[in-house]
């Protein structure tokens, strides 16, 4: 078969080339019906100098990490700045191992013949995007006619080149356009962020939050002493009247027994002054000063057993007893007017929530909450803000914040005492520029000054 014959062949078969693996195998493989060679190699070139074999000759699929595909990348990586400055009249580039690094030039007996012929295939933008390797033992020839074979090599190089370009970086027409057009490019794009920094969204703020009860009674110490036990669990259901903790009474107890037998010593001695007042008239004296040491007594007796039935706390009312663990609170010594606990109702439920400073936005009454339960992630809860607390406080994780109060819309089953998680507290419409901006623009006017 003649060169042109062959030429015309192969240019053929790249025009029903639709992806690049075929192509690698028509370049290293079937070029042999133009000339003759011992091996071919197709490698890709980036333009950060990265390169990565495709095709070999012989080979139906490559392997990137044998040691012949990372030495050839090495290869493809030193010569590439060769190749660049070669004219465009002649795109071949006669390798010979003095154009590479010793360390690569002592393997090239080991991984090429002795004849290598490196041909870059450009594209329609002139950047090379490949390397083509053809190595054979003859020597290639160091003028060419235009009839030779290798001058048909030549011009088919350039038809691969532009294949190989046609399948992996031909931009599309918008791309072209795009490229093309850098005022409008620009123009577009600074339009399109004007547009969606104008998108109306609603302001909105995550706080932490907690299902707390609208309706409940502090339960505090009513006088100094130890809690000698609490009688209910922690959020138990109790009725009026009910013990929920008991003071250590053993103190009491003992002046109580003192100050009772101290009454029947007076009350013995006020019986003996009685008696003795019916026959003398002078134990009538005596009589009043006993009968008001016995009233002291009596009066000491019924205080001290007022005492000990204030060591008993009892429940006000129905509801729910809220507090902390049992074991916290046994042996506790307790002030009188401490707080151990509260006595909720569970049918008026609320939320209790804390707004960052920097964070907060409508706190206006009535704004809208969304409840996300930390047990129920999947549901949500409706909510309305009762007030905002004008004063910051420490919340639980210890950040400055507004306090929040909101009651619960509906009777939500999922909702009880003591749960947490997050709110969203919705406020007024504003745009999304405003949103992404407001907190920079804080940010710079608390450095600026201005």
């Amino acid at each position: 078969m003649t060169s042109s014959a062959a030429f015309y062949q192969l240019a053929a078969r790249v025009e029903t080339i639709n992806n690049a693996a075929e192509l690698g195998f028509v370049i290293c493989n079937e070029t042999r019906l133009l000339v003759e060679y011992r091996q071919a190699a197709l490698l890709s070139l980036t333009p950060s100098n990265r390169a990565r074999l495709i095709a070999h000759s012989g080979l139906s699929d490559t392997d990137n990490n044998t040691p012949y595909a990372l030495w050839l990348a090495e290869v493809a990586r030193d010569i590439s700045s060769h190749c660049r400055t070669l004219p465009a009249t002649a795109r071949v580039l006669a390798l010979t191992p003095e154009l590479l690094k010793e360390t690569l030039a002592s393997q090239w007996n080991e991984w090429f013949p002795p004849h290598v012929w490196v041909l870059p295939l450009t594209g329609a933008d002139g950047e090379i995007r490949a390397l083509w390797f053809i190595g054979r033992d003859t020597p290639w020839p160091s003028t060419l006619a235009p009839t030779s074979a290798e001058f048909s090599l030549l011009q088919l190089a350039g038809l691969y080149g532009y294949a190989w370009w046609a399948l992996n970086a031909r931009p599309s027409r918008f791309m072209r356009l795009w490229q093309q057009n850098t005022g409008r490019r620009l123009g577009i794009i600074t339009l399109c962020c004007l547009l969606i920094l104008c998108i109306p969204v609603r302001e909105y703020t995550l706080v932490p939050v907690e299902i707390i009860s609208l309706k409940s009674e502090v339960i505090a110490a009513p006088d100094t002493g130890v809690i000698k036990r609490i009688n209910v669990l922690p959020n138990s259901d109790v009725v009026k009247g009910q013990v929920l903790a008991i003071l250590d009474d053993i103190t009491l107890r003992n002046r109580l027994a003192v100050a009772e037998a101290e009454l029947q010593t007076a009350d013995t001695t006020l019986h003996q002054a009685s008696q003795q007042a019916i026959e003398d008239q002078q134990a009538k004296v005596d009589l009043a000063m006993a009968e008001g040491k016995w009233r002291e007594k009596q009066v000491e007796v019924e205080s001290l057993k007022r005492d000990l039935d204030k060591l008993t706390i009892r429940a006000p009312g129905n509801g729910v007893f809220v507090y902390s663990d049992p074991d916290d609170w046994a042996g506790r010594p307790v002030q009188t007017g401490e707080r151990i606990g509260l006595l909720a109702d569970p049918t008026e439920l609320g939320v209790r929530a804390w707004a960052p400073v920097s964070e907060s936005t409508n706190l206006s009454r009535g704004a809208p909450m969304t409840i996300f339960l930390k047990v129920a992630p999947l549901e949500s809860l409706s909510a309305r803000l009762d007030y905002a607390g004008y004063q910051t406080v420490e919340a639980p994780n210890g950040v400055a914040s507004y306090l929040l109060r909101g009651t619960l819309q509906g009777k939500p089953e999922v909702a009880r005492i003591g749960l947490q998680g997050t709110a969203r507290v919705t406020g007024n419409w504003s745009i999304l520029g405003y949103l992404l901006l407001r907190r920079p623009v804080a940010t710079l006017r608390a450095w600026g000054g201005w």
